[in-house]
């Protein structure tokens, strides 16, 4: 046996070492065992260098092979002259190079005249297999079409072509429905025919109905119908409907003829025919001409509330899953009467699966509803995620007609006001000035200032905001929210009325803005009184300013009736009386609480009184006599 001779000890082991390198083998942060790392240095090129490295490498192959060498490849083309040189034609040779890109210029060129021709051929004759029977019915009905739809058509050749169009279509409009072209001249028909033919036409169609809101371009033909027909014709269209309303809620094309239908044709009766089929099928047991809808069938049988219910929970949920239907104001219709009814419990399920679904509900009349009862029973989760699916889309809201009703329930129950300050408030005083004039942003702004005003809030949003009133998830005083809200809102307020006090004074919208802001913000209101009465030293317009009446703080008169003093003058005061407003703000300052105001102004009438007693058909004059007479 032979003996393994044992391997001397090294500090490394068994691993290799390699000159050049660190103790991990690497340089220049290569990896272990690899080549070092980092650039190589830069050697420009030589040709001379490389020609003679070549011919050392070469002379060494000579001498290996031990003959005189093999001869050096030569190439087809060379730039030194070497080698085989590319063909010419010559220069004498008869027209031949002329000829050649002609005809390479024939070759490339395409006679797109042609092309087209043929490809408009190809559309007819496949048009003309598919439609055997009624190609050439199509063909002579677009020709009307074409003529029927001009402008300069007169009523007599309108009649004229669709009574012509009428005889062509008999007994084909099933066929023509569904094509794109076809299907025009159809709706072009239904628009100038009289109810006779409409309902002939409807008769064709009848069984197709569903099919037809559907499909692509036959959708538009069951929208002409409900748009054009009379009462009678609606009513049947939406009859066939029934039974197939929750698949085509569910349908891109169909759901936007039952979101037409239901909005801009339907009566009431229609409207609980469309609806019906969500609630399910107890309700549909149970309903009655006496008792039609769905507060009426749990007054006759409040047993069967729990299972209606239950059936309508089935057939909501998943509608909110799909942005699609959700959108639908059909759908919010039926959700906001669940929620009408149900118990805690369910309305506390309902509210877990909707929350994130809620921003699309918001922007119609049912829909706002549905999202203030989520916000009153909702959880604060429920109202964290709620609001944060609001998030972007805040500016919207406030100036939404019925998305600002959201906003104001979520400043009355919602008690994380850091939460409302980050996504609500800030996006809102980003963009103050689209906020402050439109109609219903500045109502958002007015609330903050003074929540439930009714100068500025109607009765019924005040009974309807009274709902959520004592909810179970709202513990902070409703004071101490407010204070907290107005705190942020009042600098940003202040400043823009700073900045921009002769446009919002002066405009009658605004200018109410101007009287709550100087009697609810917090702060310095001093800047911005000044700037308002800077703006009444310029005078006022008889007939157009407003800045007059609402310019009589009767909450902080004692500050800002001496700064009006001071800075408009007892002289400019005097020429006030000219216009009726600007007497009754003349009227305001004599009752004010700053006893030194009232007897400078009182000094100064009273110098022009004789002046005032000969004006008349002016009520604030009168006013303004009456006072300085009786003391």
């Amino acid at each position: 046996m032979t003996t393994k001779t044992k391997k001397g000890f090294s500090p490394n082991g068994d691993k290799k070492t390699f000159k050049g390198k660190d103790s991990m083998g690497t340089k220049l942060g290569g990896k272990p065992g690899s080549k070092p790392g980092g650039k190589k240095q830069f050697k420009p090129y030589n040709k001379n260098n490389n020609n003679n490295n070549t011919q050392k490498k070469g002379g060494d192959g000579e001498k290996k092979k031990g003959g005189d060498g093999e001869k050096k490849k030569k190439f087809g083309f060379s730039k030194e002259g070497h080698g085989a040189q590319k063909r010419k034609i010559p220069e004498d040779d008869g027209g031949l190079k002329k000829k050649m890109k002609m005809t390479a210029e024939g070759e490339e060129k395409v006679d797109w005249v042609d092309y087209k021709q043929q490809k408009k051929d190809l559309k007819s004759h496949r048009q003309q297999t598919e439609k055997k029977d009624i190609y050439d019915i199509i063909c002579r009905a677009k020709q009307v079409w074409e003529a029927l739809r001009r402008k300069d058509c007169t009523s007599e050749k309108k009649i004229k072509l669709v009574d012509e169009l009428h005889r062509m279509i008999q007994g084909k409009v099933k066929q023509m429905s569904f094509a794109h072209d076809s299907v025009r001249v159809l709706q072009t028909f239904i628009q100038f025919a009289n109810h006779e033919q409409r309902q002939e036409i409807f008769e064709d169609l009848k069984t197709d109905m569903v099919v037809l809101s559907k499909s692509k371009y036959g959708r538009h033909l069951v929208k002409k119908l409900l748009m054009h027909g009379k009462k009678e014709l609606v009513g049947a269209v939406m009859e066939t409907f029934k039974g197939n309303v929750r698949p085509m809620l569910r349908h891109a094309n169909a759901s936007a003829i039952i979101e037409y239908a239901y909005n801009d044709k339907a009566m009431l009766s229609q409207r609980l025919l469309l609806t019906e089929e969500l609630y399910g099928n107890t309700f549909t047991l149970c309903k009655s001409p006496e008792c039609p809808t769905l507060e009426k069938v749990v007054e006759a049988e409040p047993d069967k509330l729990l299972r209606i219910l239950d059936e309508m929970k089935s057939s909501l949920t998943p509608m909110a899953q799909k942005e699609q239907v959700i959108k639908h104001s059909l759908v919010h219709k039926v959700f906001l009467d669940y929620f009408l009814c149900a118990p805690e419990k369910q309305r506390t399920e309902m509210i877990e699966s909707i929350r994130e679904a809620v921003v699309y509900m918001a922007y119609t009349h049912d829909g706002a509803r549905v999202a203030m009862h989520c916000l009153w029973h909702g959880t604060p989760k429920d109202r964290k995620v709620i609001i944060k699916t609001m998030k972007t889309y805040m500016v919207k809201f406030a100036t939404g007609e019925f998305g600002h009703l959201v906003l104001l329930s979520i400043f009355d129950c919602v008690d994380d006001t850091k939460l409302i300050k980050q996504t609500v408030l800030a996006e809102l005083l980003t963009s103050l000035d689209e906020v402050i004039k439109n109609k219903y942003g500045k109502k958002v702004l007015l609330y903050l200032l003074n929540p439930r005003d009714p100068d500025h809030v109607l009765p019924e949003i005040i009974r309807l905001l009274e709902k959520g009133d004592g909810n179970t998830h709202s513990k902070k005083d409703p004071a101490v929210r407010k204070n907290e809200l107005l705190e942020v809102v009042s600098p940003p307020l202040l400043e823009y009325l700073c900045e921009n006090a002769v446009t919002m004074v002066t405009d009658k919208g605004q200018s109410v803005m101007v009287r709550d802001i100087l009697l609810s913000a917090l702060g310095d209101l001093r800047p911005a009184m000044t700037a308002v009465a800077q703006r009444a030293s310029l005078g006022l317009i008889p007939g157009g300013d407003s800045a007059g009446q609402d310019a009589q703080l009767t909450g902080r008169e004692e500050r800002f009736s001496r700064i009006l003093l001071d800075t408009v003058g007892i002289d400019r005061l005097r020429s006030w009386v000219a216009v009726n407003r600007g007497a009754l703000v003349l009227c305001s300052l004599l009752k004010c609480v700053d006893q030194s105001v009232v007897s400078e102004v009182r000094s100064g009438m009273l110098a022009i009184l004789p002046q005032l007693q000969k004006i008349t058909n002016n009520k604030g004059v009168e006013n303004l006599v009456e006072q300085l007479t009786s003391q």
